[in-house]
């Protein structure tokens, strides 16, 4: 493990979070969007050009991410391909885990439902960005796949919604 890498996993979350800010992983989502974009030839760049390569690249790490039965740094960065996009994508995915509380457990579906969110979130922004700038209507993105939920232990039933808190009116 370089030095560097030993640096930030020897932070405890919060000093993660303190560091990086609430906006580490969505930074990360999108260098990789960015760098989508970019390799991209001129010819061939455009808003739906990238959504498409960026979708690739969404996929593929999911793909290894949903494999993952014992997270260890070695299965974080398992088939990673060479590819600056895939850094980045990985990078967010690696970030979020080790921003998220250690007190509980960690869980790796939720580091995808987190990151597919934040990725959805930015592929949004593009769409609306684009109708923007070009004049366009807004076309609907298709929603990143969906990370199936976590099963819930037999028997356990879910937890009641609390109903909001009223404050009593004041008498004068």
């Amino acid at each position: 493990m370089s030095g560097e890498a030993y640096r930030w996993t020897a932070k405890t979350p919060s000093e993660l979070y303190h560091t990086l800010g609430p906006h580490g992983v969505d930074h990360l989502i999108r260098q990789m969007l960015d760098a989508c974009w970019r390799r991209l030839p001129d010819d061939a760049r455009s808003v739906s050009g990238a959504k498409r390569a960026a979708q690739e690249v969404y996929d593929r790490n999911m793909k290894v991410w949903a494999k993952i039965k014992q997270p260890s740094p070695a299965a974080f960065f398992q088939d990673l391909l060479p590819y600056e996009t895939d850094g980045y994508m990985r990078q967010a995915m690696v970030t979020c885990w080790m921003m998220m509380p250690r007190a509980g457990g960690r869980n790796v579906a939720d580091v995808r439902r987190m990151v597919g969110e934040i990725y959805q979130r930015n592929i949004d922004a593009w769409d609306a960005d684009e109708a923007t700038f070009t004049g366009k209507k807004r076309k609907a993105s298709a929603p990143a796949k969906k990370v199936a939920k976590v099963a819930r232990a037999k028997g356990k039933p879910k937890p009641a919604k609390k109903s909001p808190r009223r404050v009593p009116a004041r008498s004068r």
